[in-house]
């Protein structure tokens, strides 16, 4: 007679840092939300250096599904921030309250 098979726990200690495109995106935290399909959050914040200077953006959040579209999500959000240090340049970033 077959047992039946135990469910598993796999359990991430946060925060994780993410090396993406020469930044850095640290995951803070993870939340399942409450909806019947499987749906996650994430807390992410981006790192960044610009020549000598480095930036870090605020914290916002990243809505998926699985670790697939997680990544996906990750560098997409790592690019637009690179796109716009390249764009404004970091000091523009601080004053425009999008990076600290």
């Amino acid at each position: 007679m077959a047992t039946a098979a135990r469910p598993t726990l796999t359990l991430v200690i946060t925060p994780v840092d993410v090396e993406m495109d020469g930044c850095v995106a640290t995951i803070l935290e993870v939340s399942k939300l409450p909806v019947p399909w499987d749906q996650y959050m994430a807390v992410v914040q981006v790192r960044c250096e610009l020549g000598k200077k480095e930036a870090t953006s605020r914290v916002f959040t990243v809505l998926y599904r699985d670790a697939a579209e997680l990544r996906a999500r990750l560098a997409a959000e790592v690019s637009k921030f690179r796109y716009m240090l390249f764009l404004y340049g970091v000091d523009e970033l601080r004053r425009r309250g999008i990076a600290a």
